[in-house]
Order: C-alpha cells, then structure tokens, then sequence
C-alpha cells in the first residue's frame, strides 16, 4: 500500500511539475503581483506595477490636452485623478458644454516591445463615449508604410463602447494616412457589464496577440489575433500603455443624463519577457 501511494504522489509531482512548466494555471492570484511568472509558456519579470496609492510621475504622464475625434470632446487633465486608491478618469460636460474626459500613459522609461499586461478595472454605461486601454508607438505618426505591423502598430488592447453593447480588440498599421490598415474583432455585452470589477490580460508575443477578461483559461480566451494574419507580422516596435475615456460618433449620441460617468483602474501590472 505505501509503495502505491509514494507511486502516486510520484505520478502527481510529475504532472504538476508538467503543468508548471507548460504554462498553465500560472497566473498569480488576483491583485497579488508575481515578481517572476510563466504565462502560456513564455517566462516574464514585473517592469511596472502600480496600486494607484496616488498618481506616480515615474510612471504616467497626462496626454496632452488636446480635441479628440469628431464630437467636440477634449481631453483634460482635471479628469484624471486618484482616489480610494483607483485611478478614476471622469467623463462630463463642462461649464461651457464642451465635453471633457481624460487620459494618461507610461513615460519613456516604461516602453516595451512584447510583454503581458494585467489590469482590473471598472466602467460606468454612458452613451456616447467608449473606454480604452491601447498601445501606441510614434513609428505610427511617422506613416511608416510597408513591413506590415512590424515597424509599428497601434494595438488596441480592449475598446468598450457601451452605445454598441460592444467590446473590441482592434490592430492598427502602416500609419495613419491613406495607407492605414486595420483589423478587429468583437464581442457583445450586456448590461451586467459595468458598474463591476473585471480583470484582462493580455499578451504580446512574436507569435501574435491574446485578450483574456476575468480568467487566464481557454474559456476565457476572448480574442487571439496571431501575427500571420494580423498586420502580416507582429509589432516588435517598444510602446506606451495609454489609458482613456474619449467621445465621438463612434459612441453614439452622447446622453447627458448618463453623466459624469467614471472609468475606475484598481491596478496595472506590466511584465516583460526574459
């Protein structure tokens, strides 16, 4: 009897020893940040992590404050703020019925190429607006033609447009004049969608681009975009994370009385690979 149970403690070691090395079940714990992780069998190391105690300069810049898309919205600087250990980004209309929102992204010293990306968040339904988390490189100002998405892309991680019932995943390249190229996919969601904490990672590797929200499993795969077929090659251009609430026609007719709404981030862990 105690030979047959060393064998089957020795048959279990080896499967768990197996499944360690294969990648799977090897994202920590919600909120808990792993120095060193293995995710879909590639190896990562924490680059950045933020609990937004308060908003970190080492770590995030506004975005300048400038008009977005085409329904008059501007960024501003004021609607980005910390609280209760969130950043919150605030959606409104100002005192002279311009509407406002806001946005950041990680400074110089945080840009990569490739990595994995952790975030919990939290949206409120607002019509006319869509949120963003998105990665953004200047080769796409420099128009940057040819070479697919290898020489710079704009990946945008997750949009959610609430007008639409929409969640997208969406890649963008060869620059953003007459020659820009685009791909994305969507999901639908419903109500129950917002007003509740979700988490999303997502991975960017040399093989091609993976979402997945509320789980690291393959039932929680919701988008996988491989580099073949997606921008004929995958980014390899270092990137900043941009984090956003914006207005325009894409978001439908803005309803006031859904205002202010809030885009609420509880953490950000970004890994790079080693």
């Amino acid at each position: 009897m105690k030979r047959r149970i060393r064998a089957a403690l020795a048959i279990l070691l080896a499967l768990l020893c197996f499944l360690a090395a294969s990648g799977c079940g090897a994202a920590p714990p919600s909120g808990e940040p792993a120095e060193k992780l293995r995710f879909n069998g590639t190896k990562y190391t924490l680059a950045l992590s933020d609990d937004f105690d308060f908003l970190d300069e080492s770590k995030w810049a506004y975005c300048p404050e400038e008009q977005r898309q085409d329904a008059g919205g501007f960024w501003r600087d004021a609607c980005c703020a910390v609280r209760d250990g969130n950043l919150v980004i605030t959606c409104s209309i100002d005192e002279d019925g311009v509407p406002v929102s806001g946005a950041v992204r990680t400074v110089k010293d945080c840009e990569q190429a490739f990595g994995l990306y952790n975030i919990r968040f939290k949206m409120e339904k607002a019509d006319g607006l869509w949120y963003a988390f998105w990665l953004m490189t200047g080769a796409m100002n420099e128009r940057s033609v040819g070479n697919g998405a290898t020489d710079g892309a704009e990946l945008d991680i997750m949009e959610v447009v609430p007008y639409a019932k929409s969640l997208y995943m969406s890649l963008h390249w060869d620059g953003y004049g007459e020659h820009k190229k685009s791909r994305h996919e969507l999901v639908f969601v419903n109500d129950d969608f917002y007003g509740v904490y979700h988490e999303l990672w997502y991975q960017w590797t040399e093989e091609g681009y993976r979402l997945y929200l509320d789980g690291t499993d393959e039932d929680h795969l919701l988008f996988f975009f491989p580099g073949d077929r997606y921008g004929d090659g995958t980014c390899a251009v270092p990137c900043d994370l941009i984090i956003s609430a914006e207005y325009g026609s894409w978001g439908g007719r803005i309803d006031e009385e859904q205002l202010p709404a809030h885009f609420f981030v509880d953490y950000v862990r970004i890994y790079k690979q080693r």
